[in-house]
């Protein structure tokens, strides 16, 4: 269609700093023991890489912006069963130091939030977006989303205007005291209710603070025994079947011995045949140099 053009593009994240993975095991999908109920945490999101295309002459760069390939650790996925991974974006926990204004901006006023700098890992978080949690720390509806982020040294002022508090907050980026001063949007009255401006939160309240980078991800992974390689090579690989050991050998396609069988046949006490077995034997178990496909095939 012409005249539309795209305007959503990959964003630039880091996945150190700006991302989570959770994960949730259970046996099977009908599982409903409590001792699978918990879900856990995979630290950092290490297992996040770049992917890297390489260009003509050899080298590498990371053209593919937005694509991540995802190596989970054998050790946590390693049980057979059903996982769900929960990658989401990062985010902090933390208390408002303090509500109020900066200092010479009162006409208008510049209200914000103050938050502890080491909270949110010191970097800007302009754009963040900001949950609130009640006295019974149950998350409300109310999500602001943060305009700006600077570091900010309070200063001690005189009544000279109407607003009540008289500690300001002085925009220093050098400043010593760890804190930061953020303005939050909405800021302004909504046209249903003119007299009444947004609240940016109350001192001591618990807040999150979000990054907006990325919606979060759900996936499923089964882990499971057999795939379709392995099936197929089940089904459609070669076999020698040896009748002097009774066992039944099976080979991959580069004709490496991929199962091993034993089979023998179960008489009554009469000597009469009952029950033809075959029965696997494990890795430990088989007969892997007097099975071998060429030593076989080239006698």
């Amino acid at each position: 269609m012409p005249g539309v053009y795209g305007t959503v593009r990959p964003a630039n994240i880091n996945p150190q700093d700006d991302v989570e993975i959770y994960y949730h095991y259970r046996p099977t999908r009908g599982t409903l023991d409590d001792s699978f109920g918990e879900t856990f945490k995979l630290g950092e999101a290490s297992w996040l890489t770049e992917t890297s295309t390489e260009t003509s002459d050899g080298t590498e760069t990371k053209l593919l912006n937005g694509l991540y390939t995802l190596k989970l650790p054998m050790d946590k996925f390693s049980e057979k069963g059903i996982y769900t991974v929960y990658i989401k974006p990062k985010e902090y926990e933390l208390r408002i130091v303090d509500v109020s204004i900066l200092e010479n901006y009162t006409n208008p006023v510049v209200e914000g939030i103050v938050v502890n700098r080491k909270d949110v890992g010191g970097k800007d978080i302009t754009g963040y977006r900001i949950e609130y949690y009640d006295t019974n720390n149950k998350i409300t509806d109310t999500v602001r989303l943060v305009t700006s982020c600077n570091a900010c040294m309070p200063v001690k002022v005189s009544l000279g205007d109407t607003y009540a508090r008289t500690t300001r907050y002085r925009i220093n980026n050098v400043s010593s005291e760890d804190l930061y001063f953020l303005t939050l949007t909405p800021s302004s009255s909504s046209s249903y209710k003119p007299n009444v401006a947004p609240s940016p939160g109350y001192v001591g309240q618990t807040i999150h603070i979000i990054n907006t980078k990325f919606n979060p991800v759900m996936l499923e992974i089964e882990m499971v025994d057999h795939d379709a390689d392995t099936i197929s090579t089940m089904l459609e690989g070669d076999q020698i079947r040896d009748l002097d050991h009774g066992l039944i050998t099976t080979y991959d396609e580069n004709k490496q011995i991929y199962k091993q069988h034993e089979y023998y046949t179960l008489k009554s006490k009469n000597g009469i045949p009952m029950y033809d077995v075959k029965a696997l034997k494990s890795p430990s178990e088989m007969d892997t140099e007097g099975q071998a496909y060429d030593n076989i095939i080239e006698r």
